[in-house]
C-alpha cells in the first residue's frame, strides 16, 4: 500500500504573514488531497521563553525608540551574514526539529521565515527544503546551500537572492501565497461593521499587532468630513483600541474603531483607501483587490524595503506629514485618474496564481528528484 505524503512547514510567530502564508499553502496542500500537512512554529515550540521576550522587543522595535535598535539588527546581519552568521543559525531549533521529523516522517520541508534548522535535515535525514520569501525584498538570512527551491514576490527579489550566489534555476517569480477568500469573496454590505454604504471608506490598520502612529491628530481631521468614513483596525493591540475608544467620543460618528478582524477581506473589499504599514502580506492582499494604498512611515528593515519597492512601481503613496496624508487620501478617494492608476499598478504586481503554482512545482521538483535518484540506482 503506497503510503501518503508528509509534509512538514515551518513557521514563526514573528510577524503575521509568515503565519498566513504558512497556513494558506498548507490548505493549498490539503486541496490537493494531502492530509498530512503539519504547521509548525519552530522557534516557538523550541524556545517558548526566548520567543516571549522577542515578541516583546518586536513590539517594542516598531516604536519611535526601538526603531534604530531594529534597523541595526536587521541592516547588521545583512552584513553579518556573509561572515557566517547563517551556519551558526542552522543550529537553532534544529533539536526540536528532529523530534517533529521523528513525529511526522516529513517527505519535504517547507519555510515560510528563516530557518536554517529545515535545510540542514537535507544533509543528515534526506529531507528536501523548500522556501517560501514573505516580502518584496530578500535578506541574506533567507539563504542557505541546501534550499532546494525559492518562491519571491518578483523579478526584484529573483535577481537579489541571483546576487547572494542563488542558481537561477532554483528560483520560481511566484507572487506571495494569500488566503483564497480574497479571491472568493461573497457580496455583503457595510452594515456588518457600522458603516454608511452611501460614503467613501478609508480603512487604517497597522498588521495584526496593531501598531499604528500618532493617530489621534489624523481622525481628528478626517472626523471632520462628513463625505467620508473611517474603519480603524487595532488588531490585537487591546490598549490601542481601549484609547481610540476613549477618544472617540470627540469625534463625530463617521469614525468606527474595531479590534481585531478575521475575516479583513470583506471589510477591505468595502474600502475605497487603505492607510496601512507596509507588510508584504498587508500590500499583496491590498493588490488583490486593485486597492489605493497609502503607506505609514516605514520602519527600517523589511518593511521599509517592501514600501520602497512599492514607491518604486509606482504602486503606493507616502507621506511626510499629516498634511501630506490628507491630501493623499483625498486623492484616492476623489482623483478618478489618480486612483485608477494607483489600481493598476498595485494590480500588477499581484499574482493570483502564486499558492497553487508553488505546490504544483514543489511537487513536479520531488517527482523529478525521485526519478532521477531512481536512474542512478
Amino acid at each position: 500500500m503506497r503510503q501518503e505524503k508528509s509534509i512538514l512547514i515551518l513557521t514563526s510567530h514573528f510577524g503575521e504573514g509568515h503565519i498566513q502564508t504558512a497556513q494558506t499553502i498548507a490548505n493549498e496542500f490539503r486541496a490537493k488531497g494531502y492530509s498530512q500537512v503539519h504547521v509548525c512554529d519552530l522557534y516557538g515550540e523550541a524556545y517558548p521563553a526566548i520567543h516571549s521576550l522577542a515578541q516583546n522587543l518586536l513590539k517594542k522595535g516598531f516604536s519611535k525608540f526601538g526603531a534604530p535598535f531594529y534597523k541595526a539588527f536587521y541592516y547588521g546581519t545583512d552584513k553579518l551574514s556573509s561572515r557566517g552568521l547563517s551556519y551558526f543559525y542552522q543550529h537553532l531549533g534544529k533539536k526540536r526539529l528532529m523530534e517533529l521529523a521523528n513525529v511526522y516522517h516529513p517527505s519535504l520541508i517547507i519555510t515560510t521565515f528563516p530557518l536554517h534548522a529545515g535545510p540542514y535535515l537535507r544533509s543528515t535525514l534526506t529531507i528536501p527544503t523548500y522556501t517560501i520569501i514573505t516580502d518584496y525584498c530578500a535578506h541574506p538570512l533567507w539563504v542557505h546551500p541546501k534550499i532546494e527551491k525559492y518562491y519571491v514576490a518578483s523579478e526584484y527579489v529573483k535577481n537579489t537572492l541571483i546576487s547572494y550566489g542563488v542558481n537561477d534555476h532554483q528560483i520560481l517569480v511566484s507572487g506571495i501565497p494569500i488566503r483564497s477568500n480574497f479571491q472568493h469573496l461573497q457580496p455583503n454590505t457595510k452594515h456588518e461593521f457600522n458603516l454608511n454604504k452611501n460614503k467613501k471608506t478609508v480603512t487604517i490598520m497597522g498588521g495584526g499587532l496593531g501598531l499604528i502612529p500618532n493617530l489621534e491628530p489624523l481622525l481628528n481631521s478626517l472626523s471632520q468630513n462628513k463625505k467620508i468614513q473611517v474603519a480603524v483596525v487595532c488588531g490585537k493591540n487591546n490598549v490601542l483600541r481601549k484609547h481610540l475608544n476613549e477618544c472617540a467620543t470627540n469625534w463625530n460618528k463617521n469614525i468606527v474603531i474595531l479590534g481585531y478582524v478575521p475575516k479583513i477581506e470583506k471589510l477591505l473589499s468595502m474600502t475605497d483607501c487603505l492607510v496601512t504599514k507596509s507588510g508584504a502580506l498587508s500590500l499583496t492582499e491590498a493588490a488583490s483587490l486593485k486597492l489605493p494604498i497609502i503607506l505609514f512611515k516605514p520602519t527600517p528593515g523589511q518593511e521599509l524595503e517592501n514600501a520602497n519597492y512599492f514607491l518604486q512601481q509606482s504602486a503606493a503613496l507616502t507621506y511626510k506629514n499629516k498634511e501630506e496624508l490628507l491630501d493623499n487620501i483625498n486623492k484616492c478617494l476623489f482623483d478618478e485618474k489618480i486612483r485608477n492608476r494607483l489600481s493598476n499598478q498595485i494590480y500588477s504586481l499581484y499574482n493570483k496564481h502564486a499558492c497553487p503554482s508553488i505546490a504544483v512545482d514543489i511537487l513536479t521538483h520531488q517527482k523529478g528528484n525521485k526519478t532521477i535518484r531512481k536512474r542512478r540506482v
